[in-house]
Formats: C-alpha cells, structure tokens, sequence
C-alpha cells in the first residue's frame, strides 16, 4: 500500500502530538507514525517553565490542565508547573482525530526520492510494508530515533550520572507546600515537586564514581 502525506512526523509522544497540533491550527496536513500499538502514556512528570505553558496556551489545551496543576513557583506569568506527562500526553490526543496517529508503525526505512529538478521527497517503508511519500519529515521519536540514524547524527553518549524518577500517589493528600524542596551535596542531588495535593514527583540524580 502506498500514501501520500504532506507532512509525516515520527514518534507520538508529547513533542510528536504538540507538532501535530501546532500544524493543524495553521492547516497544514500531517500524519503522525507510532510504532507502539497504542499511544504510550508512560513516564513520571514533566516540570514546565512559563515559555512552556504558553505554548500549550496556543494550543489551547492548558485549560485541561489548569485546573489540576497548580503553579511551584509564581514570580511572575505563569510560574513552573510540573505535571503527569500521562495526562499531557491524553490532553493533546484528545484534540487531534484518530485517524492522524498511525500506531503499529515500525519504519524499516527511510530513503529521498528524486521529484524533478533539484527536489526530492522522503519515503518511508514500514515493516507492514506500507510505503509512505511525503515532502516533509518530522523526527520526534525520542533518544533511540531511527530517523536520527538515517540522517547519520552521532550515536548516544552517556552524561556520566544516573537518576530515578518517581511520581508517588497520596490518596488522602502528601501535606507539603507547593514549592520545590532540593537537597544537594557534591556528586548528588535529590528533591521533590509537588504537582498538587494528591501527587508528588521525586527524583535522585548521582554522577557515575557516587551510583
């Protein structure tokens, strides 16, 4: 089967469905290739600066999330907000059609195409050997990306620390303040953000000689 899109973007997690969406609002076409077989809402938080909220603002999906998030820090705007990226990840989804995000997608590859003159077009070929054409392709399929590969960028390298992440459920309430707590110490950080009375996001992050 072959399909022709104006705009493919790989990977449907949170930075795949804001494009999505960012595209759809200026009516620009796009089809969006997961190649879960269901949109994979995993993960523990995601802490957003007010430039962050903004964007969701012109997404017009922050309304969602107003209401459950309440702000860490409020100098000014917006303030940080830390949230589910479950919940962020749903919140966009539910604004965009069902048939925009084709999951059970592995690519198998990637190619250009020639299309007169000095233009070209992107093919992509699925293992279910569909072949999509399309004239642009987006990568947003996260750290073990196969379009990151097809275009020869440089393999991982590691940061030399390690951390774990955790978003803890209290269901009758955590009792801290809504403010980020940070306990540091040479080679070591640790804390926790309240997203809000309910849950709470906690992280440890050790470089490698403390693990």
């Amino acid at each position: 089967m072959e399909i022709v899109e104006d705009v493919v973007i790989v990977g449907a997690g949170i930075a795949g469905l804001a494009t999505k969406m960012a595209l759809k609002r200026v009516m620009v076409q796009a089809l969006v290739l997961e190649r879960s077989q269901k949109l994979r809402a995993t993960g523990a938080a995601l802490t957003l600066f007010p430039n962050a909220w903004l964007a969701l603002d012109a997404l017009g999906v922050s309304h969602k999330l107003n209401p459950i998030y309440a702000p860490s820090l409020k100098n000014s705007g917006q303030g940080i907000r830390t949230i589910h990226r479950k919940t962020l990840l749903e919140a966009l989804a539910e604004e965009l059609p069902t048939d925009s995000i084709r999951i059970s997608s592995k690519i198998d590859a990637i190619e250009n195409q020639e299309s007169g003159g000095s233009a070209s077009i992107v093919v992509v070929n699925l293992e279910d050997e569909t072949t999509i054409k399309s004239k642009v392709l987006i990568r947003c399929d996260g750290v073990h990306s196969v379009v990151a590969r097809w275009l020869g960028l440089p393999e991982l390298v590691h940061s030399g620390r390690s951390g774990v992440r955790v978003l803890a459920i209290f269901p009758q309430g955590h009792g801290f303040k809504q403010e980020v707590q940070q306990f540091v110490d040479e080679g070591k950080r640790a804390g926790f953000i309240p997203l809000n009375d309910r849950e709470l996001y906690w992280f440890l992050v050790c470089n490698d000689q403390h693990s």
